[in-house]
């Protein structure tokens, strides 16, 4: 019986093939960044303007993240059962946003209830750098990368500042780190 040897150039052909494979899926869920990106865009900027008007319950507009949870939800539901490979990219990288939005969530409840939503958004923000800068690095998307450094400059400066302009840097961040890399990684 003849043994297959598998080189080094062989293992280096195999990663880039599985890498190539990831990148090719994440031009198809570029819809997560452009849906997470507008809802928190649209919500982070009605809840500043609100705020600004003396509404009584500004953060109402944080309802819009059940939309788009269901949204994922049933998305991620429908197209897993048409992937027939999921490699070992598509795994971390599945696994990577679910760490992150469970420290999102786990943020927000510890944070926003228990020392005050001041504390809350700039965690959510540093998170939303670990997830766009990791998944960059795998995946050699610049924008990703960029928009990763840049909501962890973002985050620190948050901790200093007022609620409302964190709301206004919350925005800032999803346009760097989610929409412009979403519509870059669409093309």
């Amino acid at each position: 019986m003849a043994q297959q040897t598998f080189t080094e150039t062989d293992s280096w052909n195999t990663i880039q093939e599985m890498i190539a494979h990831a990148k090719q899926e994440m031009r198809n869920d570029s819809f997560y960044f452009l849906l997470w990106g507008w809802l928190v865009l649209i919500a982070s900027l009605a809840h500043f303007a609100l705020l600004q008007t003396s509404y009584e319950h500004p953060y109402a507009v944080w309802i819009l993240m059940i939309v788009g949870a269901g949204r994922t939800i049933y998305r991620s539901a429908t197209t897993h059962k048409k992937q027939r490979v999921r490699t070992y990219v598509d795994k971390f990288i599945v696994n990577l946003w679910i760490a992150v939005s469970v420290g999102i969530v786990i943020s927000l409840l510890a944070a926003g209830f228990v020392t005050g939503w001041q504390v809350a958004y700039p965690y959510l923000i540093l998170l939303y750098g670990i997830g766009t800068f990791l998944s960059g690095t795998i995946f050699k998307f610049k924008p990703l990368i960029f928009g990763g450094i840049i909501s962890w400059c973002i985050a620190l400066v948050a901790f200093f500042v007022s609620f409302p302009i964190q709301l206004l840097l919350l925005a800032l961040t999803v346009l760097v780190a989610y929409l412009i890399p979403g519509y870059l990684i669409k093309k």
